[in-house]
């Protein structure tokens, strides 16, 4: 029987992921205080969010029949962050323009995956390739968010909105390439639905994402500010 979502197999994996990770951030929260060893452990897991959606791009390139090398370009949101989110920590500086961008969609890309993983019955095993690696890379990515500021990595603020729309108007730059250029059906939702029989194309996902986004930094200032109000009176 394939892998369903909310299936044994599903559930299975989320209670490993889950258990896994919790007890590596709190193990990474308490021992590692040295930069050079967050700097390690950051880097580490930037490599392996590479190499997990390095894998997942080339296991659906040599999918079917024949190479299909146009698929090797990440074509979701979800991938293309795992693959900037990755080499953004490899190469870029602490606190860079890159992670104010992708840190945001990466984790909330991951979190509804991971809690509704639509390829997840691709095959009869959660162990084919394209599966486990797209369940790998979404996990690494929230596992490597939730680093950026367990390590003070990146400083989250409303003066860095502009990363959004840069990084959004690259996303769909690189879709309508794909589309225009190279005979893709799709790319980056800009014609087919995020779900089937919805309306959640690019166009009615942005905004969606833009008041979220908005709401999640104006949280983030006032947690600032409150933080700098109690260290004033104390």
């Amino acid at each position: 029987m394939k892998p369903q979502i909310f299936g044994w197999q599903h559930f299975t994996y989320l209670g490993i992921f889950v258990v896994l990770s919790v007890a590596g951030l709190i193990v990474a929260k308490i021992f590692a205080k040295d930069e050079t060893v967050q700097n390690i452990i950051l880097k580490s897991t930037a490599i392996a969010l590479l190499i997990a959606i390095v894998t997942n791009r080339f296991s659906i390139v040599f999918k079917g029949a024949n190479p299909d090398w146009v698929q090797l370009i990440p074509d979701s949101y979800c991938g293309m962050s795992s693959l900037v989110l990755s080499m953004a920590v490899l190469i870029g500086k602490r606190d860079n323009a890159v992670l104010h961008f992708v840190w945001f969609i990466a984790i909330l890309g991951g979190c509804i995956t991971m809690v509704y993983p639509d390829f997840i019955g691709q095959n009869e095993s959660i162990f084919y390739i394209p599966t486990i690696s797209g369940l790998l890379h979404h996990s690494i990515a929230i596992v490597l968010v939730i680093m950026l500021f367990l390590f003070n990595h990146i400083t989250v603020t409303y003066k860095k909105w502009y990363c959004t729309v840069i990084g959004f108007m690259a996303y769909i730059t690189v879709g309508a390439f794909l589309i225009g250029a190279m005979g893709k059906n799709d790319a980056f939702h800009i014609i087919t639905p995020m779900l089937s029989g919805t309306p959640l194309h690019t166009w009615v996902i942005l905004p969606i994402y833009v008041v979220v986004y908005g709401t999640t930094l104006a949280i983030f200032e006032l947690v600032r500010k409150k933080r700098s109000h109690e260290d004033i009176i104390g």
